[in-house]
């Protein structure tokens, strides 16, 4: 017992003021000291000094005297640098390089000498932590060894006795007289006196700098909590007080003056806090075993350890301890943030936040609480309420450095990016080692454009806490967008390690592996990604894991499209959607997907439309070709043609994009697409221009395109996203269509103009619920001229021939209109919905006049109008089955007072039976209406069954399928798939102008795939389709020239290339067979045909994403044969057949700037 608690005081209490105040008075002196060596500079600076924890004290060269130094100080060649005790250090050297020094560390910048390459630094004693990514080779030289650098990250240890290297990436050469060794990723080495390196073992590299990781604090120290203590030792609240102003080392040098033997349980706990405030975990873990040694129910040091354990990524032990904190005292705010912490390690964000919010209820003065319930609603979505406690936290306690990161967060996500810089650099000067405002500041930086100095803050934090698999994923990201992929996948690959358990940088080296054209390696990290998906930790919920998966989802789509295994790409899409109805990317992939399947255009607009409503802002090259429906565009045969989002950047920055494209080839084919787009701020803008044209491949079988476009998308707020699109479209095209004879077409010539404009809105209502609102208005004339031959007519009474010149017959229709649209999107734990609504309506004028014929001109004016209303349901309640409920209303009023109304079901399965086997389950009912570009926000699929084909309006449909899906073997993917389509098409009488009792038709649908991965570079693919379409003989009576019956069966097989250097190539050959059915009076050919088709592609990536060259051929072989290449109507959509019957080459080039 300490007598100095008495009145009387003995001397040895009397030593410990002087203690006191000997430290109060060094603290004090070393602050001034540093602020002159703060001031100075010198002519060439070798770094400069960017965190400073403790005392870190320089000497110039030629002086004696150490000096403090502080933030921002120069430091010079010759200068010498040390960490006192408990203190750390981050300098940036002038090289880019971050080091970082722990305490009791000494290094010198040598002076250059002479001609010869000299040493960037002497490291005398204690260790070190480097990221350098500068190209020139440096060396660092130890008592023991010399280490030769080459663009790494690696530590650095000496005493007395040894010098150990750990290199974590890269390569470090280890040398001294006795010999020399090269280190690579993941190895280790030890030197010791007049003996050569050595290799040694090393289990876990990531122990070499647990002094450098960020333990973040959870007990907000008060004096009233240390009552006796501050009576028996009254430098006790002056520590506090530096505590609470953020200078973590006063107050642990303070301690220092007492004596250890003399330290009650709750100063040891104290200590213990300021210890993982620095670093010293191994040292706080000996005052936490000390004090658990005299109170085994502290509930505050299970606290600390459960932090500990988080930090280190011990989950596991992490709980025990959290969970028995809490045991041990249900009412201590730190147990019940340490549990929080360990609760969203486990992904339990709910449970998380109301640990948390239990915590505030206990102590609502605790700023730290505030602070965690702030980060905690982040990542939920909350995102007001998230800025409303980052600012109480900041209210409680400004001088505490965590609770400014996080206002820092809220400003960003409020997209107040100037704010956010400011309360981050207040951060920083709080608490040099945080590694979380350094990261705030970096994404700050780099939205605002500055990506350079963006990279430059997240090398700083991930030299603050190396373990940080977050901050890893981040500056491989920011390496990614400068374009250094080798220093991205290094990156990529330590966040892999440093979290095995997490998958975000599996997401985002596939990205980037994909971009590479290295797409089955791609395929093998997003599939890691998506099983590592539950593991996901920080920031995550189980409502935003499953947006993670949907996102994750749609990627694997856009791979497998890549690889050119489509049906397997479409399916992961469906999944991807019926997880996050709301997922932009799997919308914007799925819209991509069906640009190659035929009758799918009015689907693939919508989800066009879907995409570009819930995409967030950002860099969107919005493509003036892709929003419009019937463009006849020349379809890729390999993974040249790729869509302009392929170049979006990974994050979020002020910059311009230009992206272009053009295409030549045969048949006077010529082709060009731009587009400039711009992100700044909450700004995004896209302008852009289309042009196609060609001459065919036979008289009248040309067609020419050009479409200009501009889209604009601004962020009112983070939950308000508005956006305006305006668009002119010009077509003049002949008869584009095979009807199984190539040597029989028509004259007919088509022209059409169209004028639109879309506004639309995202709102978002929570996290969970969004509003989304489209309106759209169009101007469209359409003219079309149909040739009629000169003919004669006999005449009975009198008996006479009537002889009929040739004329033309011109049809002008004219639509003007409007449709509106608005859905509710709710995604939640078990359920996602989908409900909505609209109405349009379009008043049509149709002129027909016959240019020197016998027939009189005719007009025709009627309105179109259509109510419909919809509600989609995808239960997830049990995890591997997705069940689809819906219903749709539809009230639809065509030309000649043609009314229609259906209510029709919808009802959809997708069963994981196996992690490897999945079945889809189909059934339902839709109206085909004729849609104002043909888009709509209603949903286009049901488990993987398109439901909004090209057909005639007003045509009802009901579709039933069933799909299997599976992978054999590791590399293997097969499926099968079958359909059935009845169709009920309304027939119009033009001579009665009303319309008859609807066509029915019926489609059946056969389908199967394999896909094979024989090697990194290599893919298989083959497909059987069998397609079905038949009708009544008698319903075509009418016109004997329409087919009844045409049975479509094709099968390609393809090989696709792929290498790391760019080059790519495929070669495939499709077996088609048709056989269609006439009545015997048409003159028109009828009959069974088959034939072999050979294309091939080969083609290169250019380096750093600047684009693609291809150059394609297609019917290698110039095969002629007989093909209908649509079904039995034509509707407005004319687009052209998948087979041209003559040989075609095409040249393709995709740039990006």
């Amino acid at each position: 017992m300490r007598i100095c608690r008495r009145v009387e005081r003995n001397s040895g209490c009397q030593n410990s003021s002087a203690k006191t105040l000997i430290v109060f008075l060094l603290l004090t002196f070393f602050g001034f000291a540093g602020k002159t060596y703060a001031a100075e500079s010198c002519g060439s600076a070798v770094a400069r000094v960017i965190s400073i924890q403790g005392i870190i004290e320089l000497r110039r060269p030629h002086e004696t005297v150490w000096q403090q130094t502080a933030m921002n100080t120069a430091i010079c060649a010759g200068d010498t640098l040390r960490a006192r005790s408990h203190s750390r250090a981050a300098l940036l050297l002038s090289n880019e390089s971050v080091l970082r020094l722990d305490q009791k560390t000494s290094i010198t910048f040598p002076k250059s000498e002479g001609n010869e390459a000299a040493s960037l630094l002497d490291l005398f004693s204690g260790a070190i932590h480097i990221i350098t990514r500068t190209p020139k080779p440096f060396k660092i030289r130890t008592p023991f060894v010399n280490a030769g650098v080459d663009g790494t990250e690696f530590f650095v240890r000496t005493d007395e006795n040894s010098t150990k290297l750990v290199v974590y990436e890269g390569q470090v050469t280890a040398s001294n007289d006795q010999g020399s060794l090269v280190l690579a990723d993941h190895e280790t080495a030890i030197a010791t006196r007049n003996t050569a390196p050595q290799k040694i073992s090393n289990i876990n590299p990531t122990d070499a700098v647990q002094w450098a990781l960020y333990y973040p604090i959870i007990i907000n120290y008060q004096l009233d909590g240390l009552v006796s203590e501050q009576t028996a030792y009254p430098e006790l609240k002056q520590s506090i007080e530096f505590y609470r102003q953020g200078k973590v080392f006063e107050a642990l040098s303070l301690l220092d003056t007492i004596s250890q033997h003399d330290f009650s349980a709750n100063l040891l706990i104290y200590q213990a806090g300021l210890l993982l405030a620095v670093g010293q975990a191994n040292e706080a873990k000996t005052s936490i075993e000390q004090a658990l040694a005299t109170r085994p129910d502290n509930s505050d040091a299970y606290a600390l350890l459960a932090m500990i354990a988080i930090v280190q990524n011990n989950k596991e032990q992490a709980l025990e301890l959290a969970t028995h904190a809490n045991t041990l005292n249900t009412s201590s705010p730190a147990a019940k943030l340490a549990l929080s912490y360990v609760q969203q390690a486990h992904f339990k964000i709910e449970e998380a936040l109301a640990s948390v919010q239990e915590a505030a209820a206990l102590n609502p003065e605790n700023a730290l609480v505030w602070a965690r319930l702030a980060k905690l609603q982040m990542s939920a979505g909350y995102l007001d309420r998230a800025f409303e406690a980052a600012q109480q936290a900041v209210n409680l306690s400004p001088g505490i450095a965590r609770t400014q990161t996080v206002l820092g967060f809220a400003h960003l996500l409020q997209i107040h990016t100037q704010q956010a810089k400011t309360v981050f650099s207040e951060a920083i000067m709080l608490d040099q080692t945080d590694p979380m405002p350094r990261l705030g500041m970096g994404l700050a930086l780099i939205r605002e454009g500055n990506l350079e100095a963006g990279r430059i803050e997240l090398e700083i934090a991930a030299s603050l806490d190396p373990a940080n698999s977050l901050i890893r994923s981040y500056l491989g990201k920011a390496y990614f967008e400068e374009k250094r992929y080798p220093l991205a996948s290094t990156q990529f690959d330590l966040a892999k390690e440093k979290d095995p358990y997490d998958p975000t940088p599996w997401f985002y080296d596939a990205i980037q592996k994909q971009t590479q054209n290295r797409p089955i390696e791609a395929l093998k990290d997003i599939q890691k990604s998506i099983e590592l998906n539950n593991n996901r930790a920080v920031y995550r919920s189980k409502f935003l894991l499953d947006q993670d998966e949907a996102a994750r989802g749609s990627s694997l789509a856009r791979i497998f499209e890549n690889l050119g295994f489509e049906k397997r790409a479409l399916i992961e899409t469906a999944k991807s959607l019926s997880l996050d109805p709301a997922n932009h990317s799997a919308h914007r992939f799925l819209s991509d997907a069906y640009a190659n399947i035929p009758r799918h255009e009015v689907a693939r607009v919508s989800e066009l439309l879907q995409a570009q409503l819930l995409q967030p802002i950002n860099v969107n090259p919005v493509q003036p070709h892709a929003a419009v429906a019937d463009l006849n565009i020349i379809t890729s045969t390999g993974p040249s043609a790729a869509g302009f989002n392929e170049f979006v950047p990974l994050m979020e920055r002020n910059r311009p994009q230009l992206v272009a494209s053009g295409i030549a080839g045969s048949n006077s084919t010529f082709g060009n697409e731009a587009t400039l787009s711009a992100f700044y701020g909450r700004t995004s803008v896209s302008v852009g221009q289309y042009h196609l044209q060609s001459d065919g491949f036979r008289p009248n079988n040309d067609q020419k395109h050009n479409v200009y476009n501009a889209f604009m998308q601004y962020a009112v707020t983070p939950k308000l996203n508005v956006q305006a699109e305006i668009r002119r479209r010009n077509t003049e095209h002949g008869d584009l269509l095979l009807d199984f004879d190539t040597a029989k077409h028509t004259q007919n010539r088509r022209n059409l103009e169209q004028d639109s404009a879309r506004v639309g809105a995202r709102y978002a209502l929570s996290p969970k619920q969004d509003f989304l609102v489209s309106a759209i208005y169009s101007d469209r004339r359409d003219g079309q001229a149909i040739p009629i031959p000169a003919s004669t007519v006999n005449v009975p009474f009198p008996p006479f021939e009537l002889s009929i010149p040739a004329f033309n017959l011109n049809s002008n229709a004219k639509d003007q209109g409007y449709q509106v649209e608005g859905q509710y999107l709710l995604r939640d734990k078990y359920i996602n919905v989908v409900a909505g609504g609209g109405t349009y309506q379009i008043d049509a004028r149709n002129l027909q006049r016959c240019n020197g014929g016998p027939c009189p001109s005719t007009e025709i004016n009627f309105t179109r109008e259509r109510e419909n209303a919809y509600i989609y349901s995808n239960l997830n309640y049990y995890g591997n089955i997705n069940a689809t409920l819906g219903v749709s209303y539809d009230a639809f009023k065509n030309e000649a007072d043609h009314k229609l109304s259906a209510v029709n079901p919808k009802l959809g399965l997708q069963w994981n039976i196996t992690d490897a086997l999945r079945l889809r389950l189909a059934w339902f009912e839709t109206v085909k209406s004729a849609l104002i570009a043909n888009q709509t926000l209603e949903p286009t699929q049901v488990a993987g069954f398109n439901q909004l084909f090209d057909d005639p309006n007003g045509t009802r449909s009901r579709r039933m399928g069933v799909g299997l899906d599976t992978y054999f073997v590791k590399n293997v993917y097969a499926g099968v798939e079958v359909s059935d389509r009845d169709i009920k098409i309304p027939f119009f009488n033009g001579a009665a102008a009303t319309f008859l009792e609807s066509e029915r038709q019926q489609e059946r649908l056969y389908r199967s795939y394999l896909y094979w991965l024989p090697h990194a570079h290599w893919a298989v693919n083959g497909e059987f389709q069998f397609e079905q379409y038949m009708r009544a003989a008698a319903i075509v009576a009418g016109d004997i020239d329409k087919p009844y019956q045409i049975h479509t069966l094709s099968a390609p097989l393809a090989i696709n290339y792929f290498h790391p250097n760019g080059i790519f190539s495929r070669f495939s050959t499709t077996y088609v067979q048709q056989n269609l059915r006439r009545l015997t009076d048409s003159s028109l050919k009828e009959g069974n045909d088959g034939f072999v088709l050979f294309d091939a592609a080969l083609g290169y990536r250019l380096p750093n994403r600047r684009g693609l060259l291809s150059l394609e051929g297609r019917n290698l072989s110039d095969e002629n044969f007989f093909y209908r290449s649509y079904g039995f109507q034509v509707n407005e959509m004319i687009t052209s057949s998948r087979f041209i019957p003559t040989r075609t080459f095409f040249v393709r080039l995709t740039l990006n700037f």
